[in-house]
């Protein structure tokens, strides 16, 4: 399993997405790297909201990646994934992560991301760095300072333009 996620990778999922019409967030480490952090993942994580509509679409979304239907991660999460055609499972978290962080609340403050010809709507990198700080994870501890470094870099680099 590759833990770089190539463009190639990534248009292939927003064209998924865009092909399913659901509307999903990109969230972490894959996020933490659309936002220029110098991280690594080995999936994709997508937030999206958990209404029938979108069950139907994500069963769209797992045919377009050449994937299952989603499958649980465990019996005690909502957290569902697809192996498909692209490099790297996807994750599929349902209306809320760790942080106390509502789909609302992300898609608020979400930016659109251009990957090649295609787009997609990636979680604003002080949600991740606040849904891994709560999460607490060891992985996650481990790469909170890169994120917080990236962001205070992103923030030098706003006020200077």
């Amino acid at each position: 399993m590759s833990s770089d996620i190539s463009e190639k990778t990534l248009v292939a999922l927003a064209k998924a997405l865009r092909a399913a019409k659901l509307d999903a967030i990109v969230i972490g480490n894959c996020a933490s790297m659309l936002n220029g952090a110098p991280v690594t993942t080995q999936d994709i994580d997508l937030l999206i909201r958990d209404t029938r509509p979108n069950r139907r679409k994500l069963v769209r979304f797992a045919d377009e990646i050449g994937g299952s239907v989603p499958m649980p991660v465990s019996g005690l999460s909502k957290v569902e994934w697809i192996e498909g055609r692209l490099a790297v499972p996807v994750e599929i978290h349902y209306d809320r992560i760790s942080g106390g962080l509502t789909f609302s609340s992300v898609r608020s403050r979400a930016q659109i991301v251009a990957v090649g010809d295609e787009k997609l709507r990636v979680a604003a990198l002080v949600d991740v760095i606040r849904s891994k700080q709560a999460a607490g994870r060891p992985k996650d501890r481990a790469v909170l300072p890169i994120l917080r470094d990236t962001l205070a870099v992103k923030k030098r680099l706003e006020e200077g333009m």
